[in-house]
This record gives C-alpha cells, sequence and structure tokens, in this order.
C-alpha cells in the first residue's frame, strides 16, 4: 500500500480522530463533549471551558462525509496550536457527520444532507449541534469543505462585516491549492476563487438551511465555506485548509488585540 492509500484511508477513520482530539484536549486544557449520541457513533465538541457570550470562534468539519481534508485539516492544525487554544475561545466540532466521514458518504446513515436541515427541527443531531452552539455571536464562523467538481479552492464568503476577508484567505492557501478560476461555480458568479454573496432566504427555503447560514443569521458577521478541490492529493487540501484556518484565526487575534484584548 502506498503512503498516500494510507494517508487516505486514516483520514476516514473517525474513532482515530477521536482519539486524536482527545490528546489535543488534554494537552490544551479544553474540554471535549459529546452533544449528540447514535446508534453507531458520538458526536463531541471540544470547547475552550469558559466561552463568552460573543468573540468565540468556531470551526466545523466532516458534515459531508466523503471530504476528509477538512477533518484531517482541523486536527492537524489543532495539534499544532494547543497554547493557542489555551489562551482564546474556541468552539470545534471535530466531525458532524462520522457514519458519513466512515462510509464516505455525503449524506448520513439516513440518507440526509445535514448541510440542507439547520430549519429542521426534528434532525437530532443538527438540533443538539444548535444547542451546543447556544445564543452566542461567534467573531469567526468557518465551515470546512470539498468539491469534487472544483479546479481549485475557493471560498464562499456571506457578505457582513468590512473589510472583507476572502481574498487573503485564497492567498493564504495558494502555495498549496490554486485558486479556482471558474467564472461561474455552482451556478453562481465567482471572482478569482470567491463567491461573495447577499443572502437569498428564497433560495434556502427551496433547498434547505446550511450551516454557514445559519451561523450568519445567529449574528456572526464573518461566514466563510472553504472548499478544497477533492480530486487533488489530500496532503495538499489539507494543507490548503490550515493555511485558512491559520490566516483567519490570525485576523480575528489582530482585532481583538485592536479592540484592547490580551
Amino acid at each position: 500500500m502506498t503512503e498516500d492509500y494510507l494517508a487516505r484511508h486514516r483520514a476516514h477513520d473517525y474513532p482515530r480522530l477521536i482519539e486524536r482530539w482527545r490528546a489535543v484536549a488534554a494537552r490544551a486544557g479544553l474540554a471535549m463533549r459529546r452533544f449528540a449520541t447514535g446508534p453507531e457513533f458520538n458526536l463531541y465538541c471540544v470547547r475552550s471551558r469558559r466561552l463568552p457570550r460573543e468573540g468565540t470562534i468556531f470551526i466545523s468539519a466532516g458534515i459531508h462525509g466523503d471530504e476528509p481534508a477538512g477533518t484531517e485539516a482541523l486536527i492537524t492544525w489543532a495539534e499544532k496550536n494547543t497554547r493557542l487554544l489555551r489562551r482564546r475561545p474556541f468552539l470545534l466540532v471535530p466531525c458532524i457527520n462520522p457514519w458519513g466521514l466512515v462510509n464516505n458518504s455525503r449524506m448520513d446513515s439516513r440518507r440526509r444532507d445535514l448541510n440542507r436541515v439547520f430549519q429542521d427541527d426534528s434532525v437530532a443531531e443538527i438540533v443538539a449541534l444548535k444547542r451546543t452552539m447556544g445564543n452566542r455571536r461567534f467573531s469567526l464562523g468557518l465551515t470546512l469543505h470539498e468539491d469534487y467538481d472544483g479546479q481549485g479552492i475557493y471560498i464562499y464568503e456571506l457578505q457582513g462585516a468590512c473589510p472583507y476577508w476572502g481574498e487573503a484567505l485564497l492567498e493564504a492557501a495558494r502555495p498549496h491549492v490554486p485558486t479556482d478560476t471558474r467564472p461561474v461555480i455552482e451556478g453562481r458568479e465567482a471572482v478569482g476563487g470567491l463567491v461573495r454573496r447577499a443572502l437569498d432566504m428564497k433560495l434556502f427555503e427551496e433547498i434547505g438551511l446550511p450551516e454557514a447560514v445559519y451561523l450568519y443569521l445567529q449574528g456572526c458577521s464573518r461566514v466563510f465555506t472553504v472548499e478544497t478541490p477533492s480530486e487533488y492529493g489530500l496532503d495538499r487540501r489539507v494543507r490548503a485548509h490550515v493555511a485558512v484556518i491559520e490566516e483567519c484565526v490570525r485576523r480575528v487575534g489582530r482585532r481583538r488585540r485592536d479592540a484592547g484584548f490580551p
């Protein structure tokens, strides 16, 4: 077996992923909590022990199980940043769809796309996730995804706080994965790999409410959905996601310092 094959296989090993998160939580002094119980897998969040009403950084991965670079990137970043995790408020969700991750499926075990049901209070896992988020206004909402049809990395940036960050995030990822230059991505106008859009709630009434839009509606003014191209090597995709996380966290930190926070 090649090293790349083994890496791709390990990226779908949910029990191993959770073991790594337990180790990070112990080193960083974070709380690792089960927020939902499933027939096969439990769902966990890793969070600072004290989370303010405003200012927490929210990052999630693995809502689509066939997009493993996001789950791998989040734990890779966390393993390298335990000191930072001690100092700043974070709420991290390692994998929202563990059944999908293990089975390499976009859907969950009941054939649901969990990124289209944040309006549906009958989906227990998503209800539990929203309860875990609480009524906090996050300073950053970052959701990590991949796209089988992607020709490079691209980012959805919901129109909110200015100045916008999307271009800088793509620039941070460019040493690892080129930017998707298509003028139309998933039916939406794109400029240099950036889909920056205002909310069209009629659209989401038709297709269902995704996680990123839910975060925005909860008052998070900076929400990004990062999409790496599934056909690129896993290591490159992971490094691109990590670069975006690092740039986002650095920018949030700079804003905190400018506002007089430690």
